[in-house]
């Protein structure tokens, strides 16, 4: 292995981005990995990145994984929540604010943190959001993604500790599953009924998963904030309706489906316009999303929904 520049600890390696993150790090020969499971291991793995057990509510284990492995970079993107049905109140907080809080002060003095929140943290502005865009949502998840933040932030002011927020938003691509708005729609597909949706009017920013790791390992690997918390957005900066959206990715991919819009009702919390502007991104890391959004739905069909004859879109945006 080459001289390693830096050792990643990364909870949250068996969710789809977690997953992401682990095959853009594996090309990296500059990093050594600790992917953290809370259950069974993957039988996958390379030369750079093991795998480990850890109960991550226990502060003894997390102790034990920072001393044996001397991270110098922690990446938190374990969460829950945009499954439904929705997980109750006092999971979303013990999971989504307690947590990475908890974490954060065991790895404060050790390495970096990076934590993974979300665009759905915002405040809807009827236009891109900007990284100092008000926080402040209905949305459950996002709720718990803004708490999150407030608490890191008080830890951040209060020790000397390096922090870079990062907020993704939404995304797709091999690993997407369940309730999900593509898995839902190939499922749809796969068993010959029509796909019901809202109206499809909601502007949305969506990306491939492996663009939004790609800037999550940018983000990582700058050097260490010195003083204040840096934050980027994560995302397409793509501002067309949902239902712009599906109709050209099932399009380019010649989808079998009837898509019936207006058919469900809009989630009440969701907002209307949410959708990345990525400046700050672009400047400082170097970074834009690359893949095509359809190519990201048909890595995922080929992976869950083989049975689904797809044809294979452009790779690039």
């Amino acid at each position: 292995m080459a001289d390693v520049s830096h050792r990643i600890i990364l909870t949250g390696a068996s969710g789809m981005l977690g997953k992401a993150i682990l095959e853009e790090l594996a090309n990296n020969p500059s990093a050594e990995v600790l992917a953290l499971y809370r259950g069974n291991l993957p039988s996958t793995a390379s030369d750079n990145i093991q795998n480990a057990s850890c109960n991550l509510q226990s502060e003894d284990a997390v102790e034990n994984f920072l001393e044996e492995f001397e991270p110098t970079i922690f990446i938190h993107s374990a969460a829950t929540g945009m499954q439904t049905p929705l997980p109750d109140k006092e999971t979303f907080h013990q999971v989504n604010v307690e947590l990475p809080a908890r974490l954060a002060k065991i790895v404060a003095a050790r390495s970096h943190f990076v934590h993974v929140s979300s665009g759905l943290a915002y405040t809807d502005q009827g236009r891109p959001l900007r990284e100092d865009d008000p926080l402040g949502t209905r949305h459950p998840y996002g709720a718990s993604k803004v708490e999150a933040e407030k608490r890191l932030l008080e830890i951040a002011n209060s020790r000397d500790f390096s922090l870079t927020v990062l907020r993704p938003f939404s995304f797709t691509g091999k690993g997407d599953f369940g309730s999900k708005l593509f898995p839902s729609l190939l499922r749809s597909s796969e068993k010959g009924e029509p796909f019901k949706m809202s109206t499809g009017e909601q502007v949305r920013d969506h990306a491939s998963v492996r663009d939004i790791a790609r800037g999550v390992v940018a983000a990582s690997l700058l050097p260490a904030p010195a003083s204040k918390p840096r934050v980027f957005n994560l995302g397409s900066g793509d501002c067309r309706s949902l239902r712009e959206v599906v109709l050209d990715v099932t399009k380019q991919l010649a989808v079998p489906v009837e898509i019936q819009f207006g058919e469900r009702p809009r989630l009440p919390d969701e907002p209307m316009f949410m959708v990345a502007d990525t400046t700050r991104a672009q400047n400082e890391l170097g970074w834009i999303t690359r893949e095509n959004l359809a190519c990201a739905v048909w890595q995922l069909a080929q992976n869950s929904f083989p049975a689904l004859k797809l044809k294979e879109p452009a790779p690039e945006r």
